[in-house]
């Protein structure tokens, strides 16, 4: 009881809760949950903490996580508790995500390695669809490495729009993400735990009053990376119908990555827990058998992320190449997608953009050509070619530095932060779009609506918009149980929440954002001829080429990869080459010179 309580504490209104109704799970057993309610006469369902898989412990740790037989139980199971969340380290959450993150939940909470649960949100009374209700998977944020289900309280969008929600807990870190470069342990095993917890939906979700034909994924970030994983393996088609992607997604730079690129780690792990190396059979008994914590704090410093298994498990991977080629063949799950960003998602990640560590009187005109030089070279760690590495940054200040001199302070940060939004979600997103939207509809957003309320926001400068993680305080209708400290929320806030929520659950619904719309706003789908995207700002504005500069996605989808490409032969170049770079070299420039000029054109156009 004690994640469901805490959530109450931060409503306005008192937490009433009573028995539901029971409902017997297929191959499980029956399930007992409570009623949930912020006042007395607004209340939903809440079946918590049930078990979609076996617990992946002892044997099963590092494997996939085994759904035949499910955990079953002969006597009614009380459902009305949350189960811990997965394991995670004490301070996995990053700066970026940690500020947004404290205004939603206590810093610390129970967590264990018996982990795999689900919980299941239903409308309280009147009758449900014919077909029953639509049905909302939330697959959380958290780098792969932190999260907790528990955080999240669909209470509002429940109660208002009278949706499904599900919630659950998949492995993270080490214990979701660690491979043995070979079949023993082929890694990905929280995504497959995602893949667990959609079939168990898929499967039961009608004895909730569910429409198993209609289950959306909903994904923030990592969540967001994860479903686009499910959009291009076959076990995970046909499991849900339709998926709102938000803030992150497969062609966000270093969304995946190879096994052989956390060099050193079997070893670490071996020196660490006595472990013999071979066979790897062995190495694995061993790990399985060592103290699940001390594992996850040895692996803190790693990046975890999904695994590109191509050659590394004799068992079938999960994510066999490169996942852009997928697209590139069209071989993916073909459904309706809502997508989109925050207008400046990383803002709050970069120490450059911290008055406090950089004051006004210290950015001058070298400002942002020494950021973005720093930044981009994060892309290049191992790069010893100083020429390669010279082209690709007059390309990038060619098109992002300054056209004349900087008049404050604030100009040059909200050049970095359009860098960052640009270069590594805003680019990507639009790159999903154009894919999806040859064969569905597929609906794209960027939020501008900063909250109004002071308190949600208590350490943002003036110039700052909505950073990573923001634009949720409306999706979840924050404004009506997240209690602010000295501030009651204000009434903007709130019906911003009612707008988009009102807009993703209708999307969850029909496919349609603003099917059966009583707001006086089009919502235009997107297309590659006609890329239209949303502005969610007080104006809730369609996009066009006069309000919204589309060039920095040619750039970065287009035209930068080409720089790269170029650049990377540079150094070696033969005296029978030298020309054709010459000419390659020309083009790109020219190239160039017409970005610049698209840019001062869409300024006049603003002016």
């Amino acid at each position: 009881m004690k994640h469901f309580n805490f959530l109450c504490l931060f409503i306005f209104y008192t937490c009433f809760a009573r028995d539901a109704p029971s409902v017997t799970i297929i191959n499980q057993g029956t399930v007992v949950g409570k009623e949930v309610s912020m006042i007395r006469t607004q209340r939903v369902l809440a079946y918590l903490g049930i078990p979609y898989a076996q617990a992946p412990v002892e044997r099963l740790r590092f494997s996939p996580p085994v759904v035949d037989p499910l955990p079953s139980w002969d006597n009614i199971r009380n459902a009305t508790e949350y189960a811990p969340a997965c394991l995670q380290g004490e301070n996995s959450f990053g700066k970026l995500d940690l500020p947004f993150m404290q205004l939603i939940s206590e810093p610390h909470y129970e967590v264990n390695e018996d982990c795999l649960y689900l919980n299941v949100f239903t409308p309280f009374g009147g009758h449900p669809p014919a077909e029953g209700y639509a049905t909302i998977v939330w697959i959380h944020p958290g780098n792969f490495t932190n999260g907790n289900p528990a955080m999240w309280n669909p209470y509002t969008i429940v109660y208002r729009q009278r949706v499904i929600v599900v919630t659950f807990a998949y492995r993270l870190n080490v214990m979701g993400f660690f491979t043995s470069n070979d079949g023993e342990a082929p890694g990905n095993y929280g995504i497959m735990d995602q893949q667990a917890a959609l079939l168990w939906v898929k499967n039961n979700i009608k004895s909730f009053s569910g429409d198993p034909n209609n289950i959306s994924l909903m994904g923030y970030g990592s969540g967001a990376i994860s479903i686009g994983l499910h959009l291009i393996n076959q076990q995970s088609r046909d499991l849900f119908t339709k998926a709102i992607v938000m803030s992150a997604n497969l062609f966000t730079p270093a969304a995946v990555k190879f096994p052989h690129e956390d060099k050193g780690l079997i070893d670490t792990l071996i020196a660490n827990f006595g472990c013999y190396p071979k066979p790897t059979s062995d190495l694995m008994i061993c790990l399985r058998g060592a103290n699940a914590e001390a594992l996850v704090t040895l692996t803190e410093h790693i990046d975890w992320k999904p695994l590109i298994d191509y050659g590394v498990s004799n068992t079938t991977p999960f994510l066999p190449e490169l996942p852009k080629n997928f697209f590139e063949r069209n071989d993916y799950y073909k459904v309706p997608i809502l997508t989109g960003f925050t207008n400046m998602e990383e803002v709050l990640g970069i120490d450059y953009l911290n008055s406090e560590n950089v004051p006004d009187d210290q950015i001058n005109d070298d400002f942002i050509p020494e950021v973005l030089k720093e930044l981009i070279s994060s892309d290049y760690p191992n790069s010893t070619e100083t020429c390669s590495y010279d082209h690709i940054m007059d390309a990038v200040l060619f098109f992002y530095g300054p056209s004349k001199p900087l008049t404050e302070a604030n100009q040059a940060r909200r050049v970095i932060a359009d860098f960052t939004t640009e270069k590594n979600i805003g680019s990507s997103t639009y790159q999903l779009a154009s894919y999806l939207s040859k064969d569905q509809p597929t609906y794209v957003y960027r939020f501008d609506m900063k909250p109004s309320t002071e308190a949600a926001i208590p350490n943002f400068a003036d110039w700052m918009e909505v950073p990573h993680l923001y634009d949720l305080i409306y999706v979840w209708g924050m404004p009506y149980w997240v209690q602010l400290p000295d501030q009651e929320w204000d009434i903007r806030d709130k019906r911003t929440s009612d707008i988009v929520m009102s807009f993703w659950t209708a999307f969850a619904k029909s496919s349609n954002p603003t099917e059966n719309n009583i707001y006086p706003i089009r919502w235009e789908p997107f297309t590659k001829q006609q890329p239209y995207i949303l502005i969610i700002d007080r104006n809730f504005s369609m996009s066009d080429v006069t309000s919204f500069n589309y060039k920095p996605f040619e750039f970065w989808n287009e035209y930068y990869p080409k720089v790269v490409s170029v650049a990377s032969k540079c150094c070696n170049i033969t005296d029978s080459s030298a020309t054709i770079y010459a000419i390659s070299y020309s083009y790109f420039i020219r190239y160039l010179l017409l970005a610049l000029l698209s840019h001062v054109l869409f300024a006049v156009q603003l002016l």
